[in-house]
This record gives C-alpha cells, sequence and structure tokens, in this order.
C-alpha cells in the first residue's frame, strides 16, 4: 500500500511516518506539508490511503478531501485533528472521510485501521 501524509506539521509527518515505516503492509509513504503539494503529490501517486490533517492553511482540508474523493472514490481518507466538534466531522463525512481520529491520541490506532483498510482490498 500507498500512504500520503498530509499534515501542515513537519513533527507530525516525521512521526506517523516513523509508526507506519513498521507496518508490514506499506510500501511507499509520500509527505505534504500544503494543499498544492498534496494535490500534486495525489495526482501522481494515487496513493491507497491519505491521511488528512484538519487545519491545513486556508481551510484546504475539505476541498483537498473533496478533489482525492472525484478523482478516486476507493481511496481512504483517513482525517486527524487535535478536536473534532460534531459540525466539522459532518461537514468531512459528507466530503466522504472514512475515518477520524485524533493525533495526539489515537496515534497508535491508525495503523491498525490502514491494516484494516489493506485486508478488504485484497
Amino acid at each position: 500500500m500507498e500512504i500520503l501524509i498530509v499534515d501542515s506539521s513537519i513533527q507530525i509527518i516525521e512521526r506517523l511516518a516513523e509508526i507506519l515505516s513498521e507496518a508490514k503492509n506499506i510500501k511507499t509513504i509520500y509527505r505534504a506539508v500544503s494543499y498544492a503539494q498534496a494535490s500534486a503529490l495525489f495526482s501522481t501517486a494515487k496513493p491507497d490511503v491519505v491521511l488528512l490533517d484538519i487545519g491545513l492553511l486556508g481551510n484546504k482540508s475539505v476541498d483537498l478531501l473533496k478533489e482525492i474523493k472525484a478523482a478516486n472514490s476507493k481511496t481512504a481518507v483517513i482525517v486527524l485533528s487535535i478536536h473534532v466538534d460534531e459540525l466539522t466531522k459532518q461537514k468531512f463525512t459528507s466530503a466522504g472521510a472514512d475515518l477520524f481520529f485524533d493525533k495526539y491520541h489515537e496515534f497508535e490506532k491508525i495503523t491498525g485501521a490502514i491494516n484494516l483498510i489493506a485486508a478488504k482490498k485484497n
């Protein structure tokens, strides 16, 4: 599986990449810190899973999510946040988000979720 991590924090990206690099079924991990970079990487790499920070600059996270789902609805998008209120969660869910995780308190659940996504693809 190929993964794209999109977060405005390089430290978060590196920590996620470190955790995910230990998973057996992950072949490549792409990294992006902005909407433009993520959009370009997504269109060329076509990853299976995108880990998407809810707080991209300019509120571009929902736009990127819509773009990803329009290009390939089978791409799993896991939204990462510090705190998600119900209205925000509903907005992301209606745009196509597959899962939500708190990026500080639920790191350990992300690899398991990706393993389940990989199992469903096989």
